[in-house]
């Protein structure tokens, strides 16, 4: 699969973890209604000022749908998080879209070969620069560093 595509599939999959946050329903229904409504549609990219067809890999963003709904236990891991904030603001009350950054790379990570956790990593931390400060991509990145470090995730 090209690069291009699967930062697309990322995209779409933190698009649909946020919709998710935002409406605050559950994640187990609804990923082929989201494939067929947002697959092809147009994206803006607010600080270039352009648009672009959201292309992603059906299959791809199942497997990645796939290990949020059975690897991710919501409230373990804002626990787990919270004991990495530094700040005075604790995750559960941070924004939608960073909490569905990070819930996104933690659940394709689970399904990640150890030696391309960089690769996948640094794809998300380029998604989050889209939609995201720069300060907060620095705080995702420290956050999930340390979750890596501290959880060390296991790999076949």
């Amino acid at each position: 699969m090209q690069n291009y595509i699967k930062s697309q599939t990322r995209l779409a999959f933190v698009q649909y973890i946020f919709q998710n946050e935002f409406l605050n329903t559950d994640c187990t229904e609804g990923i082929n209604d989201f494939q067929k409504h947002f697959y092809d549609t147009n994206i803006a990219i607010i600080d270039e000022k352009k648009e672009f067809k959201l292309k992603f890999n059906k299959n791809f963003l199942n497997r990645l749908f796939s290990s949020f709904q059975n690897n991710i236990d919501k409230k373990v891991i804002i626990e787990d998080l919270n004991k990495f904030i530094d700040i005075n603001r604790k995750f559960e009350k941070w924004d939608n879209i960073l909490k569905s950054i990070i819930f996104a790379i933690i659940a394709e990570l689970l399904i990640t070969e150890k030696n391309k956790f960089k690769i996948v990593f640094n794809d998300y931390l380029n998604i989050s620069k889209s939609l995201v400060s720069s300060k907060e991509t620095k705080l995702i990145n420290a956050i999930i560093q340390k979750y890596i470090d501290k959880y060390e995730i296991d790999k076949k």
